[in-house]
C-alpha cells in the first residue's frame, strides 16, 4: 500500500455515509450517522477552515461508538489523529489508533479530494443532507 491517506466517502443511505479510510496498511472501513452531525459539513469545515495552531475534530458517529479524526496545523506542518470512543454519549475512554503527520498536500489534499468525490456523487437527496448541494 502506498504511503499516503486514502479516503472515500461513499453514497449514503437512509442516514448511513460509507466511510473507508486507508494509510499504509492501517484501514477502518465504517457507516457513519448524521443524527447527531454532518461529518460531511465538519469535514469541509476543517480542511477549509483550520487556523494555524489550532486543532479541529471531526466526528464520525456510529450511534453509540464514533471516530474521530483530530486535525492540527502549526506553520507548514499538519497531523492528523484516528481515534475511537465505544460511546459517544458517555464520558468513556478514547482509544488512540494512528497519528499521521506530514504537510498540506499529504493531510489536507486527500481529505479535499474526497469531499470533491462526494460532492459528485448521486442520491436522493432524503438520504443525505449536506450544504454541498
Amino acid at each position: 500500500m502506498e504511503n499516503r491517506i486514502s479516503i472515500t466517502l461513499g453514497t449514503p443511505d437512509c442516514g448511513w455515509l460509507p466511510v473507508d479510510f486507508r494509510y499504509k496498511d492501517f484501514q477502518i472501513d465504517f457507516d457513519a450517522s448524521n443524527v447527531f452531525n454532518d461529518p460531511v459539513d465538519e469535514l469541509i469545515y476543517v480542511t477549509t477552515k483550520l487556523q494555524d495552531n489550532e486543532t479541529k475534530r471531526n466526528t464520525f458517529w456510529l450511534e453509540a461508538p464514533a471516530y474521530f479524526f483530530d486535525i492540527t496545523k502549526n506553520g507548514d506542518n499538519y497531523s492528523l489523529t484516528v481515534s475511537y470512543t465505544d460511546d459517544l454519549d458517555e464520558v468513556a475512554e478514547t482509544e488512540l489508533m494512528l497519528t499521521i503527520k506530514g504537510n498540506a498536500d499529504e493531510i489536507i489534499k486527500p481529505l479535499r479530494l474526497a469531499l470533491k468525490d462526494f460532492e459528485m456523487l448521486e442520491y436522493e437527496k432524503q438520504h443525505w443532507y449536506v450544504s454541498l448541494r
